[in-house]
């Protein structure tokens, strides 16, 4: 039950990321959307005295329009997602320290540590919370038109079109749902931490990709499960905190992380060649 904890919020980012890789493209800009998502939260609750709930709600729809930039970008500006995502992250880390000044928000209250820490019949709010997305977005991703036409579109961009399936519209909801998923994850750290910290999404771009990758999700798109995505973030759980008990050092940990990718690309790659 710990391990699902500690990977409940993470787990979230990173299927949030699975959409844009189910579409053969990626998404950078997740690492600073964390980071805006923490300070901008932090920022409504403490220096402007909003409601949890109503700062909540603005961050995520913000992101929301963060991911629909990255998508107009991709879809009309024709730009790879790498490159624009990228330019977006950046744009974003800029904005966020101008307004932090790089320096941390403290004197989130109490009851907000509750989504990180609390407990419900037991079981951590975190994983009821990571548990209900992943239910909701099997269902989606299996038993809806515009779900399956994520695979339709990763799969064969020229066949989806073809087959009636709004392509660009896919496209741009794929980025939407990887800022509104990061967001929702960037409040479960930040309630972690008690705290909004600019830099808060700054080490997880890479165990995103990595999780996204171990749950299956084929980098070429077009294939991928969201269960997928629980099960890889759980197994990197569970490699981390092996190496934290066994007192590895940290930067060893991260040289056997990027073996890991590796590997699983490297498998990917090749169980697709004929």
């Amino acid at each position: 039950m710990n391990i699902l904890r500690q990977a409940s919020f993470v787990s979230i980012v990173a299927m949030g990321e699975f959409f844009v890789i189910l579409l053969a493209e990626m998404d950078m800009s997740i690492s600073s959307i964390i980071g805006m998502v923490s300070i901008l939260f932090a920022g409504f609750v403490v220096n402007n005295n909003m409601p949890i709930a109503l700062a909540a709600i603005l961050v995520i729809v913000i992101s929301a329009v963060v991911g629909a930039a990255n998508g107009v970008l991709v879809v009309y500006g024709k730009m790879p997602s790498f490159i624009a995502t990228l330019t977006t992250m950046n744009i974003l880390k800029g904005m966020i320290y101008i307004y932090s000044d790089g320096l941390p928000i403290s004197g989130l209250p109490d009851s907000f540590g509750q989504l990180a820490l609390g407990r419900v019949a037991g079981i951590p709010v975190a994983v009821i919370l990571m548990a209900a997305v992943a239910v909701v977005l099997y269902f989606f991703t299996q038993h809806t038109a515009v779900g399956r036409g994520f695979y339709a579109v990763g799969g064969n961009k020229e066949a989806a079109k073809l087959s009636g399936l709004n392509v660009k519209a896919i496209a741009i909801l794929g980025f939407i749902l990887s800022g509104v998923l990061a967001a929702v994850g960037a409040l479960g750290l930040t309630s972690r931490t008690q705290s909004g910290n600019v830099t808060l999404g700054d080490a997880l771009l890479f165990d995103v990709m990595t999780i996204v990758v171990l749950g299956g999700t084929s980098l070429t798109g077009g294939r991928g499960r969201v269960v997928g995505i629980v099960i890889g973030a759980l197994f990197l759980q569970v490699i981390s905190n092996i190496m934290v008990i066994l007192g590895i050092n940290s930067y060893w940990q991260w040289i056997v992380k990027g073996i890991i990718l590796i590997v699983v690309v490297l498998i990917d790659s090749n169980s697709k060649k004929d």
